[in-house]
């Protein structure tokens, strides 16, 4: 294959995305880190690594966003927000952003993207035609005291097994990884401090997850996750966890 593999990372300036992309070009890949907002970031394009401010609400524009890209060969669904909000306290608005940037943007994507993958595996037929990784988390599986944010997760698992069973056959392998508490904002500013007591109290390290950590299974999983692996769900959990 002429050239390095192209992988698109969502929510790539900071946190979790920001870990992911450092370990994608470490590994060799050509990374298009894209982000609403790069303000306060250091990630620096080079070129190896070009930095797309899109704003994943815009789902009708997502399609036009991917054509204009070119070859992708990796997709990290890793853009999120959690508003740490009682359901009784939750807005119309702040609800459907919520919903479009968890479920609907991430759907979109891979819809679009998963396209090209198919067309390459229609081509050639040897290998994977693609890689999708989607961020869920432990959410997914326990209760949360923020609803909706539980709802997106377990709506990733649900949308990573019917996408694997829809791209499976057409080389391309779709899968999830599930985090407890990873030391990033969105744990330390944006979850409510009932739940982090509460994830903290079980983890058996006692301390949180560091992005660099988790970046390396989503590495994993983009490189060197054998073909079979394909609709799974990752728990990276430290003992919050067991299922």
């Amino acid at each position: 294959m002429p050239g390095p593999q192209v992988a698109l990372v969502t929510g790539a300036a900071r946190g979790i995305g920001r870990a992911i992309v450092d370990a994608l070009a470490a590994d060799g890949f050509h990374v298009l880190a894209l982000d609403h907002d790069f303000a306060g970031s250091d990630l620096a394009e080079s070129g190896s690594l070009a930095r797309l401010s899109y704003d994943l609400t815009d789902v009708a524009g997502i399609a036009a966003l991917v054509a204009s890209l070119g070859r992708i060969d990796v997709l990290v669904n890793n853009a999120g927000v959690q508003n740490g909000l009682a359901i009784d306290d939750y807005t119309d608005e702040a609800r459907e952003r919520i919903l479009t940037v968890n479920l609907k943007a991430p759907v979109e994507l891979i819809r679009t993207v998963s396209r090209q993958m198919i067309e390459r595996h229609q081509s050639h037929r040897a290998g994977s035609a693609g890689r999708i990784i989607n961020l869920s988390s432990v959410a997914a599986f326990m209760a949360h005291t923020d609803l909706w944010y539980g709802v997106t997760k377990a709506g990733i698992v649900s949308f990573t097994r019917s996408f694997a069973a829809r791209l499976g056959p057409q080389g391309i392998q779709v899968n999830a990884v599930a985090p407890g508490p990873i030391d990033t904002d969105m744990l330390n500013k944006h979850a409510q401090p009932e739940r982090r007591a509460e994830l903290m109290q079980k983890v058996w390290s006692k301390r949180a997850g560091t992005p660099q950590e988790l970046a390396e299974v989503v590495r994993w999983l983009a490189s060197d996750a054998p073909v079979i692996l394909n609709g799974a769900v990752i728990d990276v959990t430290d003992g919050t966890l067991l299922r």
